[in-house]
């Protein structure tokens, strides 16, 4: 049933009216012949067959920049016109639905691309869109009391950043009677948690309305009434008065202070589960205060301060709370409210054109602490250059291409820096917390880096580690055009094209086998089992057909191990074109 409503299917329509019509992200002029391709379809619910309107048809291909969008007409119709040849990803969403991809078997998978051909027609597309599944309870206080205004988020394991992490599904906020409704979910296994009032609740939680929810409201960053943090604490001390303070601990269902208690919550296709009731944990709060300086000891007047829990990177929504706000015009900050638990206070001043920080780890065992000390450190600076290996006959722009250094462990307070390479071919990235860094790059289409290279040592794929205040000079990155590439077409074990599986190349040293690698690349085959891949660095692969349970599986080391006895061999050098079919092993 679950395969059934998650597959796209091509065929003949009959249209009964003028579908409704995309509108262009660009317009193409002064080509030879003016593209006339023609993509054309309907959106249905999966449990009525109804037609579904004002649905959002998205559609996208490098050969469409700024892609292209329509909402269905009244009887669930859409249509793109004017179309170049291109190689096309098609979706639909709809607020209260699971969104869907073309060809998407799964949920959290990707979809089969549809391969366009020059004025081809591709009529009879055709989306069930499954309505969204719902979990909904009722909080309560610690006395069995509703408790309203409480922030609700709905959480699941998932691959982001290349590694399995608990990320936001969904949130909202209680209503008058502790009631909460969190829907548009796609059917799986979830985690509920709550946070009670005595905590401010950062915008994005839902709509101005209590008790709304669901897939369109963001995940509920919960924040301090104002944030802070700073270097080394004496983690007993206590500055405050001896008038206790209390509040509602982040709680997890059915009551528990921690996810690994937590009991899971399933919810199939469309299904709800109710009655997901609750109550808070009442706990001895504590409040952090001090004052940011830089290193000559002025005070630092703006900038932003963080609280996380141990172990939680700052740039993730992960499933422990989290408190923020901005450092105040003296250098003051102050967090209120905070639970007991082990934390690690961050700081990020902007006093300056370049960023300085401050990190110390914090444990808070009940009392306050007061008096906290921030000392900011300027950032690394790395400088270098780039160079362009070419086989075509025009030079590229090198302002087209970026340089960045993003944390190894996710780890970032405030925006990620990158550098705009100049005319010259120079770039100089400032303002980068200590710690361990990959070098990435952005490049414009066609092209690929191929080597980055840091005292004399390659780095392409090694973290480097960085010190505040320190100049990491001589960066040297090498990007190409000569790109190797991949295709083939993936048959079952009839011989036949198949378009459900995703074709996974990964390297055969496990030592490669790192989140975000860039020796591990997938394509989906087209609606004529049809894939290709483009950019695969020179080395030795494994090539395989997958049917993987969600999209970045594939960078689990576990995963790959299994692939390992039924995959093909495949040597790419440098610029290789070149040919490999498929075969779906059904073992």
């Amino acid at each position: 049933m679950l395969v059934a409503l998650f597959t796209g299917t091509v065929g003949v329509l009959v249209q009964a009216q003028q579908p409704a019509r995309d509108t262009p992200a660009a317009t193409q002029r002064g080509a030879a012949t003016a593209p006339s391709g023609f993509i054309a379809g309907r959106v249905v619910a999966a449990d009525t067959g109804r037609p579904v309107r004002r649905a959002r048809v998205t559609l996208s291909a490098p050969e469409l920049p700024g892609g292209r969008g329509a909402l269905t007409d009244t009887e669930g119709r859409f249509q793109f016109n004017d179309l170049p040849a291109g190689r096309y990803s098609l979706g639909v969403s709809k607020s209260g639905f699971v969104a869907l991809a073309y060809g998407q078997r799964r949920p959290l998978q990707p979809g089969t691309p549809l391969q366009l051909n020059d004025a081809q027609q591709l009529r009879g597309i055709e989306f069930r869109l499954p309505r969204g599944s719902v979990i909904a309870g009722q909080i309560l206080d610690e006395v069995g009391d509703p408790l309203a205004g409480a922030a609700v988020r709905v959480l699941a394991y998932r691959y982001a950043q290349g590694a399995r992490q608990l990320v936001p599904a969904g949130g909202g906020i209680t209503d008058d009677r502790g009631h909460y409704r969190v829907w548009g979910l796609n059917p799986g296994e979830y985690y509920v948690t709550a946070v009670a009032r005595n905590f401010s609740v950062g915008p994005g939680a839902a709509g101005p309305g209590g008790g709304r929810g669901g897939r369109g409201a963001p995940p509920v960053p919960v924040t301090a009434n104002v944030g802070g943090t700073g270097p080394a604490v004496n983690p007993t001390a206590d500055g405050g008065d001896d008038t206790e303070q209390t509040g509602y601990a982040p709680t997890y269902y059915p009551g528990v202070d921690a996810v690994t208690g937590a009991r899971p919550v399933t919810v199939g296709l469309g299904a709800e589960a109710l009655d997901i009731n609750f109550g808070v944990l009442l706990v001895r709060t504590s409040r952090i205060s001090g004052r940011v300086v830089a290193s000559d000891g002025a005070a630092v007047s703006t900038g932003n301060v963080v609280l996380m829990p141990e172990g939680q990177p700052t740039g993730r929504q992960g499933p422990g709370t989290g408190f923020n706000g901005r450092i105040q015009w003296d250098g003051a900050f102050a967090v209120a409210n905070v639970p007991p638990g082990r934390y690690v206070l961050r700081a990020r001043g902007d006093d300056w054109d370049v960023p300085q920080f401050a990190t110390v780890p914090l444990t808070v065992s009940g009392g306050d602490i007061s008096d906290v000390n921030v000392v900011l450190t300027p950032g690394a600076t790395l400088t270098g250059t780039v160079t362009f290996l070419r086989s075509q006959m025009l030079d590229p722009d090198p302002t087209q291409f970026r340089v960045g250094a993003p944390s190894a462990d996710g780890v970032t307070v405030g925006s990620q820096q990158t550098a705009r390479v100049d005319r010259a071919g120079r770039f100089t990235l400032q303002g980068v917390a200590a710690g361990l860094h990959w070098i990435r790059t952005q490049a414009p289409r066609g092209w690929a880096v191929k080597s980055v290279v840091a005292d004399g040592r390659d780095v392409t794929d090694t973290p480097i580690d960085l010190r505040s205040g320190q100049t990491l000079a001589g960066l040297s990155v090498t990007f190409t055009d000569t790109l190797s590439e991949v295709s083939g077409v993936v048959r079952n074990a009839q011989g036949a094209p198949a378009t459900e599986y995703t074709v996974l190349a990964f390297p055969e040293d496990s030592a490669r086998w790192q989140p975000q690698s860039r020796f591990i690349m997938t394509a989906r085959p087209d609606q004529t089992g049809r894939y290709q891949m483009r950019g695969l660095p020179p080395g030795d692969y494994l090539i395989v057909a997958v049917d993987p349970t969600e999209a970045n599986e594939w960078y689990e080391p576990a995963f790959l191990d299994q692939q390992r006895g039924h995959a093909t061999r495949l040597l790419l050098a440098e610029g290789d074109v070149k040919s490999q079919d498929v075969t779906v092993d059904v073992r």
